[in-house]
């Protein structure tokens, strides 16, 4: 471990398959991190308690006492502690106000960061856990727009468009795209004519966006189009799964654009610009998509979520600042 710094928080990001841990000074800044693919979904030897200890354990005995925060799915209905939602419009204000302690002995407690939901009159409830805090660390650091106001899109199997107005989160919207894409590909006649692509982001790609971009039709009739486009041999066969990608992918930027994006501060047009918060290829899709769409893209901060536990850990007086 790193010395020259000492340890004020730690802050566990923890999800359905994954467990992010991180060691953060007083100034907000990453000691060490630590990962696991011990998502709530593992098989939990000793429980999460047990899971946490392996993880973290040494952290929390070199500095007893150190406050802890979680964030994510570990806060659902099958996870370590369930919290309730924090309506919308909230910022890190409310977050840190509703977090809930829960003592893992007499000199260490946990605090557990409450979930958002969204519940418009004329739509649909949403609800997210986790995204909240990384929303937080973005805005902790500047990014969308000024700080004040943006517009975030969270790219995932459910994928989170996020508008923020006053450093607060204002509305979002969650898309099934990820778990749809690979429920037509894995389990649909569409998949039978795909093959492997050639590269990481093929020229079907392009072609299915522009298709979304362009089109106020059905998106269940164009996704048919990623059969026929082959056997018309206007879709290469490598590049059948990137085309879906892209219909499906283009429809999601296109619908967020104008449902989200509207009064986010940021604009849904050109010159507009959204964060974008993740890494991997998966983000570099949606960047292409909306440079497609006219908009421009920003990464997130690096380690948004530990930025966002001590944004909130900061606000809640669970450390000096």
């Amino acid at each position: 471990m790193p010395t020259g710094n000492s340890a004020a928080l730690i802050g566990l990001d923890w999800g359905t398959t994954s467990l992010r841990a991180h060691l953060l000074d007083a100034s907000g800044a990453v000691i060490e991190r630590r990962s696991s693919a011990e998502g709530i979904l593992a098989d939990h030897k000793g429980g999460f308690e047990g899971t946490f200890g392996r993880v973290a354990g040494d952290w929390v005995a070199r500095a007893p006492g150190l406050p802890v925060i979680a964030s994510g799915m570990i806060t659902s209905r099958n996870g370590w502690v369930e919290t309730p939602y924090v309506r919308v419009p909230a910022g890190v204000d409310e977050l840190a106000s509703s977090l809930v302690p829960h003592d893992l002995s007499p000199a260490s407690r946990i605090h557990f960061v409450c979930g958002m939901d969204y519940d418009p009159v004329d739509g649909t409830p949403d609800i997210m856990r986790g995204e909240e805090t990384q929303i937080a660390g973005c805005l902790e650091r500047g990014s969308g727009g000024e700080g004040e106001e943006g517009l975030f899109v969270m790219p995932g199997t459910h994928s989170k468009w996020v508008s923020v107005r006053g450093r607060r989160l204002d509305k979002f919207d969650t898309y099934m795209t990820g778990e749809v894409y690979a429920v037509l590909k894995g389990h649909s006649i569409l998949g039978r004519l795909m093959e492997k692509s050639a590269g990481p982001l093929g020229t079907g790609f392009d072609q299915g966006v522009s298709a979304r971009l362009e089109s106020d039709g059905s998106l269940l009739r164009h996704v048919f189009s990623a059969r026929t486009m082959a056997l018309f041999d206007r879709v290469a066969p490598d590049q059948v799964a990137d085309y879906l990608s892209g219909l499906l992918i283009g429809e999601e930027v296109r619908s967020a654009l104008k449902d989200c994006g509207s009064g986010s501060g940021s604009g849904s047009g050109a010159g507009a610009t959204v964060t974008i918060v993740g890494d991997g290829a998966l983000t570099e899709r949606y960047r292409r998509a909306l440079e497609l769409a006219g908009v421009a893209a920003v990464p997130a901060p690096e380690d948004a979520a530990a930025l966002g536990h001590f944004a909130i850990a900061r606000q809640a007086g669970l450390i000096a600042g």
